[in-house]
């Protein structure tokens, strides 16, 4: 019921709001009104009918100084045709309609005489005439952005006019494409291929781009084969590992100039190519990818270290709160005892470390294209206890015997001491695994080649 009552001062006080807005709009379009200011009344009335669309003042006063806001638009459209000037003629037409448009989406009908779609129609097909014909020829000229800004011009005001789609097309296509042939034919694979994907992506079909694209990939890209990881650790099964892991990161690299090949079945495939050949198949053997980069790699180390679970036996307190009454006074007050108790506290840490070592080296120049060293490591470790009574009235603490006091009996009751006893009852009790943190290293170690090989780039 409060809810309900709450919304309803909310949509009473919005209201409240607009319609004070609403007059205080429309006495000022009054003001311009009476001061022959009709272009800043009619704003006003406007301002004020967006903000109640039920005053009626404010609608009449928008309708009368509206229309003659209007009546001056639609007269500059008229001078602009009696002088010549398709141009102003289109836009001023443009404005005027526009602002009518404007108007009636508050419910105010503005008119516009009967001759001035007339002047407009009639002006823009001079216009676009005029405007088509100087984009050709600045196409010829090859004057490319001023083309495409005509042309631009001419699908706002009558999209699909002529051939003017397609030779939009061109004057945005043939200076991408002249520069994506003038990277290619200077080895700049990378930036070709960026030219021309960039056609091929907004424009579909130009020319030859899609085949000269593919050529500046094939080109550029950095086919990767695999010399066998050394393992210069003593733990079996990682070259294989971490080999597998690093072709998966390149492989699932968004770098289309990256690709690992396969060398050890390159002889196979070249072999059944062959047959197919002799046996009048149209394979080409010339499909083969060569490996341009070889990737040696050396783990230099690798420690695992497995802690065990460690229990240790603690002593400490059960804080019970009690009330007493003040014998003087007969207030309750609260008073506490402490109860000594045992609970179990246990431990353990996995952790593993390793150094690796690469180098990516050009086949065709011996030159060393990216190397890098690394020591990435993984850990994990739990800290806990448990208490079989009350957690919540568990602090921490000593004492030398449970049957009897002692000087060393001590409690640890501060709030900080009390709260991170209090954390370890509810913290995590299950360790990552071995298994578990060895992924995490050799997946570190597949990235951070990953991103080192995607980053790198010849051109630069």
């Amino acid at each position: 019921m409060n809810r309900f009552l709450i919304a309803i001062a909310v949509i009473g006080i919005t209201l409240l709001g607009s319609s004070c807005a609403s007059k205080r709009y429309a006495k000022k379009g009054v003001k311009y009104e009476e001061a022959g200011m009709y272009e800043m009344a009619a704003q006003s009335y406007f301002k004020s009918l967006q903000a109640n669309n039920d005053n009626i003042d404010a609608r009449i006063g928008l309708k009368k100084n509206g229309q003659r806001l209007l009546d001056q638009k639609v007269l500059t459209v008229h001078n602009a045709y009696d002088a010549g000037d398709d141009k102003k003629t289109v836009y001023s037409y443009l404005d005027a309609k526009e602002y009518q448009d404007q108007v009636a989406t508050l419910g105010v009908e503005l008119t516009l005489s009967e001759r001035t779609p007339e002047l407009f129609m009639d002006s823009k097909a001079k216009y676009i005439d005029k405007i088509y014909n100087e984009a050709q020829l600045l196409l010829e000229d090859e004057k490319f952005k001023q083309s495409e800004g005509l042309l631009a011009e001419v699908k706002r005001l009558e999209p699909g006019y002529g051939n003017s789609d397609e030779l939009m097309k061109v004057s945005k296509s043939e200076p991408i494409y002249r520069q994506g042939k003038e990277f290619l034919n200077t080895g700049m694979y990378r930036k070709s291929f960026a030219s021309f994907d960039q056609i091929v992506r907004n424009h579909g079909t130009y020319k030859d781009s899609k085949e000269l694209r593919d050529e500046a990939l094939a080109k550029g890209m950095i086919t990767i084969s695999f010399n066998r990881i050394e393992n210069k650790s003593r733990y079996d099964n990682l070259s294989e590992t971490i080999e597998s892991k690093l072709k998966s990161s390149l492989n699932g690299l968004k770098n289309p100039f990256i690709k690992v090949i396969d060398s050890q079945n390159t002889n196979q495939l070249i072999q059944e190519q062959q047959r197919g050949l002799n046996q009048g198949s149209d394979i080409q053997v010339g499909k083969i990818l060569a490996a341009k980069a070889i990737f040696a790699g050396s783990l230099v180390s690798f420690k695992i270290s497995e802690g065990k679970l460690e229990k240790q036996d603690k002593r400490g307190f059960l804080k019970e709160e009690y009330a007493v009454k003040d014998p003087v006074t007969g207030e309750s007050k609260k008073n506490y005892k402490y109860h000594k108790v045992t609970y179990t506290e246990w431990k353990q840490e996995n952790e593993i470390a390793s150094s690796f070592q690469y180098q990516l080296t050009s086949t065709e120049s011996s030159a060393v294209m990216v190397s890098d060293a690394m020591e990435i490591s993984a850990s994990d470790e739990i800290h806990y206890i448990v208490f079989e009574g009350k957690g919540n009235q568990l602090v921490p603490g000593y004492w030398e015997h449970i049957d009897r006091n002692s000087p060393k009996d001590k409690v640890n009751d501060s709030s900080t001491e009390v709260g991170n006893l209090r954390d370890l009852l509810k913290s995590n009790r299950n360790i990552k695994s071995i298994e578990a943190l060895k992924s995490e290293v050799l997946n570190g170690i597949a990235a951070r080649v990953a991103k080192k090989i995607n980053s790198y780039n010849p051109e630069e």
